[in-house]
């Protein structure tokens, strides 16, 4: 069997890369041959690889559309891995053939671009042309019934994660070193992803200065790409309530750095914020599961792709959106209870194998 990937990127230091990543290696891994259309070409990987070009144009968007009715010829299945654009190239590349399309319904752009009024009418197109959506959490199901998808078109399949690479006490010392943290350091909250109004890290930093006083040493990192508005916001906030020292950035980071960072934390916090108007929500929470690698609970907002990921009461503890109050008595919470929600958040971790996802995948395939 050989199946057309659709994606934006492979790249490590991206989430919607590693979890494309992950697909790609582990339908490889499965057997499948992969034939892989997307905007960078993949390192360090084996593949067939053709170049999708950024959607900025109506040009570049007519290209892709050629470029994947094309491939799709030598191909049996077609799999884009979000609805816009992946999907719509998907459904060109099989409309008017026997060729089977599978979409992952990922969070935002699997469900806003439905409520717009062309881009809509192709993406309704693209979900009934589908054999199945496969959506990464049971909130992203929901968003696209209530948006009108067919539930006879959608499954929940989540996604896996790939393990993060254990240091060894001089490798720790050494990224320890760079980022300046200090062993006397507690708790150490971390938040992974870009940082930006939907990730919640403002509400995540109130919530770490209504602790301040019980935990003077409180150290919240926030990981990834920032917005420059927003980040200068956390600025003036930790400035403003004595909180600069209880707060820092860290960008460009490499799987290395990053499984230093889950390693030496005490949990995960990911408060993400809907954005009801413009219909965009956080779809899982894969930063939460590649924690549970390392035993570390998380808090993190219910009302969205979250829930999937935190167990609550067991991995960790669901929050209120924006309400930093509830946000820092949820942390007081696992803390006190901090070897029970770890031991869970290690166990859970087995859920997320990437076999268990990509069997779904080649089941579905098969049929």
């Amino acid at each position: 069997m050989k199946v057309l990937i659709i994606t934006n990127t492979l790249h490590e230091r991206s989430g919607s890369g590693r979890y494309s990543r992950g697909v790609v290696a582990n339908l490889q891994r499965a057997g499948i041959e992969v034939m892989l259309l997307c905007e960078q070409k993949p390192g360090g990987m084996p593949i067939e690889w053709y170049r999708l070009w950024p959607p900025g144009s109506p040009i570049s968007f007519l290209r892709n559309i050629l470029t994947t009715r094309w491939l799709a010829k030598c191909v049996d299945v077609v799999h884009a891995l979000d609805g816009w654009p992946f999907g719509i190239y998907g459904y060109a590349g099989v409309c008017g053939t026997s060729k089977k399309l599978f979409i992952n319904g990922v969070g935002t752009y699997s469900v806003a671009p439905l409520f717009s009024l062309w881009v809509g009418w192709a993406m309704r197109r693209a979900y009934q042309a589908t054999e199945r959506i496969f959506c990464i959490s049971a909130y992203v199901q929901k968003q696209l019934q209530e948006a009108g998808v067919s539930p006879d078109k959608s499954v929940v399949v989540h996604v896996g994660t790939d393990t993060l690479p254990v240091l060894s006490p001089e490798e720790q010392e050494k990224y320890r070193d760079e980022l300046s943290i200090d062993r006397q350091r507690f708790p150490v909250i971390v938040t992974v992803g870009d940082i930006k109004t939907r990730k919640g890290q403002l509400d995540t930093l109130q919530a770490v200065g209504r602790l301040k006083d019980k935990y003077p040493q409180v150290l919240y990192i926030a990981v990834g790409t920032s917005n420059p508005a927003y980040l200068k916001g956390m600025h003036t906030y930790a400035a403003a309530h004595g909180l600069i020292d209880n707060f820092r950035t860290v960008s460009g980071i490499d799987d290395e750095k990053l499984s230093f960072l889950y390693a030496i934390c005490t949990m995960a916090a990911l408060n993400s914020n809907n954005n009801e108007t413009r219909h965009h929500f956080e779809g899982f929470g894969l930063t939460i599961i590649e924690g549970y690698q390392f035993g570390k609970p998380s808090v993190g907002s219910r009302n969205c792709g979250i829930e999937d990921a935190i167990v609550d009461g067991q991995t960790g503890l669901l929050t209120n959106q924006g309400d930093p109050s509830d946000i820092a008595e949820k942390i007081e919470q696992v803390l006190e209870n901090l070897q029970f929600f770890s031991h869970n958040a290690r166990m859970r971790y087995a859920a997320f194998d990437w076999r268990n996802t990509v069997s779904a995948y080649i089941a579905a395939y098969n049929k």
